[in-house]
């Protein structure tokens, strides 16, 4: 995730769900215990999150649809928006976002961690903040005021490195105003997690992609079908209006190809 710059420290909190830590830094007149209720509340949605839509545990609606145990129509009103969302995607991306694994299986994994993010929004705002920032795992959402001028600087990290606060950062980009989300799918170090639709094989087009705009879920969802699709997706951002920055690994080092969108930000 991006780290600020600024004078002043925000106050941050950070909770675990879906395996992962999510990070709120709130800036301004914060009251902590307040701050303290309402991530009590987020960790609360974001398990609950999880409870319906991992794929890891057997128990969940979308393990039980998966195996013919249950139907979307009996499951909470929240399995058919996140079904319905990765359809819009797979159309918008000419099918390289797809909810449906090689083999049959229905995976919306590709989009759940930010619908869950920005499900969450609300109560964000009822912090008190001048500015919030709020990720998990090289998803951002912003708002507010930033702490510097123009909103926030947001770092991309360097693919060749584990995931972490030190991890290097090869590009950076603005966030603020108009633009207020940032996605970024990777292959990590243990590539093959991502196929791509059109062969049912493991994608090796780029080592990481990440998308800038509007709506941190249609972010998410174009940075994966970018990575699974390549340059073919990479193109069809571009005429969708989609600001995309995809990286590769070459000889150790890392080569970068910006879409127009994102070279008119950057």
């Amino acid at each position: 995730m991006s780290q600020p710059t600024a004078a002043s420290d925000p106050l941050a909190r950070t909770v675990t769900a879906m395996a992962m830590d999510f990070t709120l830094q709130a800036w301004g007149p914060v009251d902590p215990a307040a701050l303290d209720a309402v991530m009590e509340h987020v960790a609360s949605d974001l398990r609950w999150v999880d409870a319906v839509f991992s794929t890891y545990r057997e128990d969940s609606w979308i393990s039980r649809i998966g195996r013919g145990e249950a139907r979307t129509a009996d499951a909470p009103p929240a399995v058919a928006e996140v079904l319905d969302l990765c359809e819009r995607f797979r159309e918008d991306t000419g099918g390289a976002f797809d909810a449906r694994t090689p083999d049959g299986r229905i995976d919306p994994t590709g989009i759940v961690k930010t619908w869950a993010m920005e499900r969450a929004r609300w109560r964000l705002s009822l912090v008190g903040a001048t500015g919030w920032m709020w990720g998990c795992a090289g998803d951002v959402a912003v708002s507010g005021r930033g702490p510097i001028e123009g909103g926030w600087r947001a770092g991309i990290a360097d693919p060749r490195h584990p995931p972490g606060p030190a991890t290097p950062v090869v590009r950076r980009a603005q966030l603020g105003g108009r633009l207020d989300a940032l996605a970024t799918s990777g292959q990590g170090l243990d590539s093959g997690h991502v196929w791509d639709p059109r062969t049912g094989e493991a994608a090796s087009h780029y080592a990481q992609v990440s998308v800038i705009g509007r709506d941190l879920v249609a972010c998410d969802a174009w940075a994966t079908a970018i990575l699974a699709g390549g340059r073919r997706t990479l193109q069809l951002a571009q005429e969708a209006g989609v600001a995309a920055l995809a990286l590769r690994v070459v000889n150790g080092s890392v080569r970068a190809t910006a879409n127009a969108g994102w070279a008119a930000i950057e």
